[in-house]
């Protein structure tokens, strides 16, 4: 029986799971960019990228001219591991962010912690969203 469940028209339901491709196999591309949540509060922007099983050795976190670059190093290591699904395997991959003047690029900071690299964007305090005034109306 297999894990992924998936209603097929097309076949017979007196088929046994167990004959039927459902786990949509697509052919192997290791460079594929890991999920990404871009979050935005009042003082920075946060990106988080789903990367498991990796170091914080492992990724290359460059700015050069307000293009923020993240890269994973080329893993030489080889599995030994019998996988009949492996999709959260990243062997290598780049992305590049070209960051709006509101970002303080003196202060941003990476983590890699529980299989997610995190990169902090702090705004500059001229960006930082200003609290509530009331203004009176006077007569």
């Amino acid at each position: 029986m297999n894990l992924i469940k998936k209603h097929s028209n097309f076949s017979p339901f007196i088929f046994d799971d167990f004959f039927r491709n459902t786990w949509d196999i697509l052919p192997t591309n290791k460079t594929v960019s890991p999920a990404t949540n871009i979050i935005e509060n009042d003082k920075e922007f946060i990106l988080e990228f789903s990367i498991p099983g990796k170091d914080n050795l492992d990724f290359e976190v460059e700015l050069d001219n307000r293009i923020l670059s993240l890269s994973l190093k080329k893993s030489d290591s080889v599995s030994h591991d019998n996988y009949m699904l492996h999709q959260f395997n990243f062997s290598s991959f780049n992305k590049s962010y070209e960051l709006p003047i509101s970002i303080d690029l003196n202060k941003i900071e990476s983590f890699y912690r529980n299989g997610i690299l995190k990169v902090i964007l702090p705004k500059r305090k001229e960006y930082h969203k200003q609290a509530k005034k009331i203004i009176s109306v006077k007569k």
